[in-house]
């Protein structure tokens, strides 16, 4: 009985970690370039149980194993393309192949898909957070308001080629999500990125989030069903507890 409280109680905490990364998924629906994220199940290793006082030659005799409940063990990174949203702004831009923009954070670089960038009074493109956008030459800038970003993402203003974006491909299971849609990758990224016709870049457009509203509700209410359901096993298994103290040991 002892073991299933501790079961139950692990999937009760498996549970309410899972509502929180559901959570946070709704919050940011309206976040360009967030990427959903799903909680990743894991079961406790199974621990050998036995049976004491069985086996004359042995103290003990092993009778099987038994599990110890599960826990939330990672968060992975659904890389589906967010539907496109057109803004008609000259400094939005849209990723429509994989790859990360580039940015230069006071932390380092980081990579980010909301596309949601703006000129600062320098004329230098940068984030809403104040971190530059990065080309193959560093920042990129000083650009006047009617510069162009081609679909390979060269950039263009009075007729002259600026610089050309760096975008660059990481695997979901090396980024490290950072705020909202900013990420660092866990293993080295490579300075040359992604090049030729690879890049698919669209100006005056953002990504919207990729995340399934109607999804997350479904998958809200299961975490919530499997949440009672332990809650429920609690309350039988302390029930039998509490008579297997009080009536049975009065036998």
């Amino acid at each position: 009985m002892i073991r299933g409280l501790y079961s139950s109680a692990l999937g009760m905490l498996a549970s309410q970690a899972q509502s929180g990364i559901i959570a946070d998924n709704i919050a940011n629906v309206r976040t360009p370039g967030y990427k959903e994220e799903i909680g990743i199940n894991n079961a406790f290793p199974s621990v050998l149980i036995e049976r004491m006082g069985g086996d004359p030659a042995s103290d003990s005799t092993p009778i099987g194993g038994m599990g110890t409940g599960v826990s939330v063990d990672s968060v992975a990174l659904t890389n589906v393309q967010g539907a496109l949203q057109t803004t008609g702004v000259k400094t939005d831009l849209a990723l429509t192949s994989p790859g990360y923009f580039v940015v230069q954070t006071p932390g380092g670089e980081r990579y980010t898909r909301d596309g949601h960038f703006q000129l600062d009074s320098n004329g230098v493109l940068q984030t809403s957070d104040g971190y530059a956008l990065l080309g193959q030459k560093g920042p990129i800038g000083p650009l006047s308001p009617d510069f162009s970003v081609s679909t390979d993402g060269t950039i263009l203003d009075k007729g002259q080629i600026v610089d050309r974006l760096r975008v660059v491909q990481i695997p979901t299971n090396e980024l490290q999500r950072e705020g909202q849609s900013l990420y660092s990758s866990t293993q080295p990224v490579q300075a040359s990125g992604v090049g030729g016709g690879a890049v698919q870049i669209v100006q005056g457009s953002v990504e919207a989030s990729n995340v399934d509203i109607s999804g997350q509700m479904v998958q809200m209410i299961t975490v919530m069903k499997a949440y009672e359901a332990n809650q429920k096993v609690i309350q039988t298994e302390d029930g039998m507890l509490d008579k297997a103290v009080n009536e049975v040991g009065k036998i």
